[in-house]
């Protein structure tokens, strides 16, 4: 019983790894110009991410009387960029609530989630500004445990990221026999063999096809995310959007960190800065399709977030970094349910 666990100090080691994390994580914050920021939890459809059916709901009343839906958090991001035209570099540090139906050693319920988002540097400068971040924290970490956690992690203090585009993932995985088509997402044991191949650092995944309505299987990205042609491709997704004819010539200026023997750990991208190009990248997502089958409109649900989007060159880019995972590296944990002492999934839902 995980209580019983706790109670006998059996999670010890593991409070200490990630209260040193966390405040390794707010110092680095702190020295790099960030401000940090508490948003709502409680939002509307807006607090979602990019695959709308995990969103968890709770039915609320208005000022009026009558039902309102609203759902836990997933993401701070819509709350975050508008707070970066008067502050520049803002995060914040919560929790985030996604209905994961399977039970994985990889997915929680509930989870930590650290978001940042800042106006002065793009997509290069967001890896480099999540590497620093990383490496802080594995300088904080090492040494704090007795019990053996990440003999080697002073080694990933100095190590550099790798980095490869999404069309360079798929070209190194073809080159070692795996088949996957362009479009389609990298698995976890796709990603677990790009690591390796790259290095066995951690690996930053560029570039994403930009499908708005990816077929199973494919890229899923938010709509808020930067495009652009490549090639002189065109400018409105050339062709069909399945992923054997994705076209290659649009790209979303997004990136993701794998960490070894974890996987995805960090999505980010640069914002979309223009709002007619934002509304309609919006209504082409599956998204805003998912929001109307619940009954919702979507227009309502987002025209506060529309209404601060500037019409100029300026955006932010930004990140969400799901702390759990980074502790399960860290620690060398096999589940991510080990990197918490009360963790929420199917199979964990007391204490």
């Amino acid at each position: 019983m995980r209580h019983t666990e706790v109670l006998r100090g059996q999670f010890g080691d593991l409070t200490i790894i990630r209260a040193k994390a966390l405040s390794a994580i707010r110092k680095w914050f702190d020295e790099n110009g960030y401000l940090e920021v508490i948003p709502p939890t409680l939002t509307g459809a807006t607090g979602s991410c990019e695959w709308f059916p995990n969103a968890i709901n709770i039915e609320m009343i208005d000022e009026l009387g009558n039902p309102r839906q609203m759902f836990l958090r997933q993401t701070a991001q819509l709350h975050l960029e508008p707070m970066t035209v008067a502050h520049n570099r803002v995060y914040t540090i919560g929790q985030s609530f996604r209905y994961e139906k399977q039970i994985t050693t990889r997915h929680l319920w509930e989870f930590t989630l650290i978001e940042f988002e800042g106006r002065d540097f793009g997509l290069e400068g967001l890896m480099d500004q999540i590497e620093s971040l990383f490496k802080a924290c594995f300088a904080a970490v090492v040494g704090k445990s007795g019990n053996g956690y990440r003999a080697n992690l002073a080694e990933y203090t100095e190590k550099p990221f790798s980095r490869l585009t999404y069309d360079q993932g798929i070209e190194v995985l073809r080159d070692n026999g795996v088949t996957i088509r362009y479009g389609e997402d990298f698995t976890s044991h796709d990603e677990q063999i790009l690591v390796s191949l790259t290095g066995g650092a951690p690996l930053f995944l560029t570039e994403y096809p930009a499908d708005p309505r990816p077929k199973q299987g494919g890229v899923v990205k938010f709509f808020s995310m930067e495009r652009k042609d490549r090639n002189g491709g065109c400018s409105s997704g050339c062709g069909s959007t399945s992923p054997e004819h994705v076209s290659p010539d649009r790209v979303t200026e997004c990136c993701d960190l794998l960490l070894p023997n974890v996987g995805e750990t960090v999505g980010g991208a640069v914002r979309v800065g223009k709002p007619d190009i934002i509304r309609r990248q919006f209504k082409e997502s599956l998204m805003y399709e998912h929001i109307k089958q619940t009954g919702l409109d979507p227009e309502t649900e987002f025209d506060w977030y529309f209404d601060t989007i500037l019409d100029d060159d300026t955006q932010s880019a930004g990140c969400g970094i799901g702390f759990e995972r980074l502790i399960q590296f860290m620690t060398q944990a096999q589940s991510i349910k080990d990197c918490v002492e009360f963790p929420r999934s199917p199979d964990f839902i007391r204490p």
